[in-house]
């Protein structure tokens, strides 16, 4: 992981520098000593250390090796080492600043720690989404009549109505939740709770990807699964946008809870009438 991070801190700072290596400059991939008496421009050393005894007029660049600065060395531009030490003796005259970039042991272990968060996170986004977008699909292709027949049936009714019956179902839910956690016995019912939420988020979510591909006019021919993606792509991309993704995940969450609510109060009545 060393031997990566520190050519790619290199390579991201020479791209940057205001100065470019002249004619006069050492750029070396060795062990580099600038001998007293000797002028130079700039000085570039990767994977060697470097002696610096004489007089260098721009930057010196040391990358996984050592700066060694002699009392008779003089420096007038920037001095960064990455990926090793700095050694100054007594004398040696510097006229701008120094950057030392030392990777350690924490230091790795931040950068790996913190990579891997970022991406995981990352991968559970592009899993969340692509589910989104296969699963409204899968159900409509799969399901056939059964699946249109529902889609007409509750996601036909005004969305203020299913948000209105989602928000109030969403507040039982968590009411529920939060008695189930507070008990001992009650905690593995929550992932009974889990599931039901994930439940109704799919229906849901095929449901709006109908209406909303419905909407669309370039659709109006298109086959049903076509009318699903075409939906659900849209969700999950909107979805997908910073800080507008979480209103936009909470109502179609409180949207698909409003369908849910509405098949099992259909349900309950049926039952009863009969």
């Amino acid at each position: 992981m060393k031997k990566m991070l520190i050519p790619l801190f290199a390579m991201l700072f020479l791209l940057f520098s205001p100065q470019m290596a002249s004619a006069k400059s050492l750029f070396e991939h060795q062990n580099t000593i600038v001998p007293e008496g000797q002028t130079v421009d700039d000085v570039y050393v990767v994977g060697g250390d470097a002696n610096i005894q004489g007089h260098v007029k721009g930057i010196v660049v040391v990358v996984n090796g050592h700066l060694q600065l002699a009392g008779t060395a003089q420096v007038e531009g920037l001095i960064v080492v990455i990926g090793g030490e700095v050694k100054q003796e007594s004398g040696a005259v510097l006229g701008d600043d120094l950057y030392n970039f030392s990777l350690d042991s924490a230091t790795q272990n931040s950068l790996l720690l913190g990579g891997g968060l970022v991406l995981g996170l990352w991968i559970l986004q592009l899993a969340g989404s692509l589910l989104l977008v296969l699963i409204p699909v899968l159900i409509c292709v799969l399901g056939r009549q059964k699946a249109a027949a529902f889609m007409k049936r509750y996601g036909s009714g005004p969305l203020g109505k299913l948000l209105n019956q989602g928000f109030w179902s969403g507040l039982i839910l968590a009411a529920l939740s939060v008695l189930l956690l507070v008990t001992i016995i009650g905690i593995p019912l929550l992932v009974l709770v889990l599931l039901v939420l994930i439940v109704a988020l799919v229906i849901g979510v095929t449901v709006l990807s109908t209406r909303i591909g419905e909407w669309l006019p370039l659709n109006e021919r298109r086959a049903d699964w076509f009318k699903v993606l075409t939906g659900a792509a849209l969700i999950t991309a909107f979805a997908n946008i910073p800080v507008l993704g979480w209103m936009v995940l909470g109502v179609v969450i409180l949207l698909s809870l409003g369908v849910c609510t509405q098949w099992l109060t259909g349900k309950v009545r049926r039952g009863q009438s009969k």
